[in-house]
């Protein structure tokens, strides 16, 4: 009967807890005073936004939603596949970058330049002219919209059916359940994509036109022209062709016939490759250089114009420039690299250290001052530090990530590591098992949460304690002693 008695007690409290969630509102649970509002239910959501910095963070499900957003930087990431970030100067957009499935996929845009890359199939960088005009632009994966200079409107969802204007470099880009079908219009010609990148068709703008055009049945065949531009292939890889001019106007012309005999000529370079990537040899003419893989990578001379090195790997290698040095002893075990810059005012020396393959020792000093260091002792641990203003540290484990890459970085950084640590200045974050444990201090105020547990927050004016996400908690926020029960807060006289 006890049992039962206990049992049957049990269900009020549960009825009567479930009422108190439904009453409340959303708002009235977490923290608020005059520097930050807090919401801490992870994993499922976790909401902070400090106000004199204007700093907003929101996480969802744990480590795989993220979004931030601060006068610098926004970003938002959707881990693993994919992670966008805003870099914003005086209110105004300086750079847009996305990362999906890195590290395949990247799209980079700035005032000089877009980058669209997705290994093995594009990586194309398109100059942006100055004198162009920009529309308005609006993307948010897989929808977007905008608007051109012309006030010519476009948008769609990806990858089911819409329209580019005046993006990647091309007058308009329609798809349709894209890789199906997709047609490019630039200002010579169009091109006609269907199951790309396996069928191209390239007309010309102007049917009298002959130096644009043509068309690929991809891997069989293929044969374009472009301006001076040429290409063609036959089996690809076994036989390319190429001709084109480069950035600086220099012609090129590549012939392979893979992997058996490949071959590049330009004005200033010849470079041959037999039974790649065994055999090379590079001769360089303005100014001289001479190089020699035989065979790769086991043999390697190299001579030139103020360069000169050998290899003989994996026992011992080296090579000498005028501004730097390397050097490795029973590779992957040692390997070392010296690099110094100087200028009128400035002497910045550069050593790098790497052992073990994957783990490193590097800093960087000006004028024989320490401004920049950093460790990886791979995969336990990683850690940075800039002593120079702004004043940087952050470390981290364990550090699985191999090397550093933006994108890889954002996309799965935050779901391999079990604490982390970063701070800038007068502010510092650590968080630990994925967020279950999170510290915050900005100058004298310091913030410490267990998940919805528990809160802590001290400053100058605050001294305050809560549990279960503000169901009973007490103190003092903002000089006024503050006693919260079943999430009311209750002011208590002095």
């Amino acid at each position: 009967m006890a049992k039962l008695s206990l049992q049957i007690s049990k269900k009020p409290l549960i009825f009567f807890s479930i009422l108190i969630l439904m009453y409340f509102p959303f708002s009235a649970y977490g923290y608020e005073d005059q520097t930050e509002k807090r919401i801490n239910l992870w994993p499922f959501f976790v909401y902070s936004k400090h106000k004199p910095k204007d700093l907003t963070r929101i996480e969802l499900l744990g480590p795989f939603v993220s979004k931030t957003s601060s006068p610098d930087e926004k970003s938002f990431s959707l881990r693993p596949i994919y992670s966008s970030v805003e870099e914003t100067k005086n209110n105004e957009t300086t750079e847009k970058k996305a990362y999906f499935l890195s590290p395949l996929g990247l799209y980079r845009e700035n005032k000089e330049e877009l980058r669209v890359r997705f290994i093995p199939l594009i990586d194309k960088t398109i100059k942006k002219d100055p004198s162009d005009e920009e529309g308005q632009k609006w993307d948010f994966f897989p929808f977007f919209y905008g608007k051109t200079a012309n006030n010519e409107t476009y948008g769609g969802l990806f990858p089911v059916y819409g329209v580019f204007k005046q993006r990647f470099g091309a007058k308009e880009i329609s798809f349709f359940l894209w890789p199906l079908y997709s047609r490019v219009a630039y200002d010579n010609h169009t091109a006609y994509n269907i199951l790309w990148p396996f069928v191209r068709v390239a007309t010309p703008a102007n049917e009298e036109d002959k130096t644009f055009g043509g068309f690929k049945i991809w891997p069989i065949f293929g044969h374009f022209k472009e301006g001076e531009e040429e290409r063609k292939f036959i089996l690809w890889p076994f036989y390319i062709s190429y001709d084109y001019k480069d950035d600086t106007g220099n012609f090129i012309t590549k012939r392979y016939f893979f992997p058996f005999y490949m071959n590049e000529i330009t004005e200033s370079y010849e470079k041959k490759i037999y039974l790649w990537p065994f055999f090379q040899q590079i001769r360089g003419f303005d100014p001289p250089y001479y190089q020699l893989d035989a065979p790769w990578p086991f043999y390697r001379k190299i001579k030139g114009e103020d360069i000169e090195g050998k290899r003989f790997w994996p026992l011992y290698g080296y090579m000498n420039k005028p501004s730097s040095k390397e050097l490795f002893i029973l590779w992957p075990l040692y390997f070392y690299r010296e690099e110094w810059y100087n200028s009128t005012k400035t002497s910045t020396v550069e050593n790098e250290i790497r052992f073990l393959l994957l783990s490193k020792f590097y800093e960087e000093k000006t004028n024989e001052t320490l401004t920049k260091s950093e460790f990886r002792f791979w995969p336990l641990y990683y850690s940075y530090d800039q002593p120079t203003t702004p004043k940087i540290k952050a470390f981290y484990f364990p550090a699985i990530l191999p090397f550093h890459d933006e994108g890889m970085v954002r996309n799965y950084g935050p779901l391999l590591k079990l604490y982390e640590f970063y701070s800038k200045d007068e502010y510092s974050f650590s968080k630990a098992l994925f967020g279950f444990y999170r510290r915050e201090s900005f100058g004298r105020r310091e913030l410490i949460e267990l998940a919805f547990l528990l809160r802590y927050v001290r400053d100058e004016q605050t001294n305050y304690i809560e549990f279960f996400e503000g169901f009973v908690g007490w103190g003092c926020i903002d000089g006024k002693k503050i006693f919260k029960v079943l999430y009311l807060p209750i002011q208590l006289n002095d």
